[in-house]
């Protein structure tokens, strides 16, 4: 894809997704685990938090708070939010519609080494400044209609920022997913932290550790009877 008056920016395995170290080396990854803090947009304090991941696109994120643990998963189909009941209006939330599409996407974005075909209608923008640096935005679309745009450092070619829009009976839906400290995971150079974004709430990622390439159980990603 091509701007006017500037190089072609190819979309590839070693630059799309949080994770730059060469095709090579980012596709010998296939699992991940993690353990951080969560800190979401009314917490007062920061939570612990375990993140476990299957390639090609399966995630658990478990946040254990101080009224029970809150699981997001996508089990590489369906995605789901388990929760206390305190937190949420019923104990199991399913994720549907573009919605699911977007958690798709950034569950597979842990493994980019197919991302090329995860969208259609690749396309790329202006460069744009996101804080000091100067980004490159490629675009692309999702089967159900969605967008999802990828701003790539342009002098180290790391993801800076994922912005995924979406349409819900109340219009349109708006994620942001900010990038950052970015240290070598088994040569793959991967985010420690990000920071979600939606309408006015901020929830921030802070993984202590990150390994790779370590037994998951199935079972991570099988949702339990409520």
């Amino acid at each position: 894809v091509t701007v006017p008056g500037r190089p072609p920016v190819v979309v590839r395995p070693g630059n799309v997704g949080p994770a730059i170290g060469g095709a090579q080396r980012i596709a010998s990854i296939t699992s991940i685990v993690a353990k951080g803090t969560y800190l979401g947009f009314d917490d007062a304090e920061k939570a612990p938090l375990e993140l476990y991941a299957r390639a090609p696109g399966q995630r658990a994120t478990i946040v254990h708070g101080l009224l029970g643990d809150t699981a997001t998963t996508f089990d590489g189909r369906t995605g789901w939010i388990a929760a206390p009941p305190t937190d949420k209006p019923v104990p199991l939330y399913l994720i549907t519609g573009q919605e699911l599409e977007g958690v798709k996407f950034e569950s597979e974005l842990m493994f980019p080494s197919r991302l090329k075909q995860a969208l259609t209608n690749w396309r790329v923008g202006v460069p744009i400044l996101l804080g000091e640096r100067e980004a490159v935005p490629v675009q692309g679309s999702t089967p159900g209609g969605g967008t999802i745009t990828l701003n790539f450092d342009e002098e180290t070619g790391l993801l800076l920022r994922l912005v995924r829009y979406g349409d819900s009976p109340v219009g349109r839906l708006v994620t942001r997913v900010d990038y950052e400290n970015y240290r070598e995971v088994n040569g793959v150079k991967m985010p420690f932290t990000w920071t979600v974004r939606w309408l006015s709430g901020r929830s921030t990622f802070e993984m202590s550790d990150i390994q790779a390439n370590v037994a998951v159980d199935a079972a991570r990603f099988v949702r339990a009877a409520r």
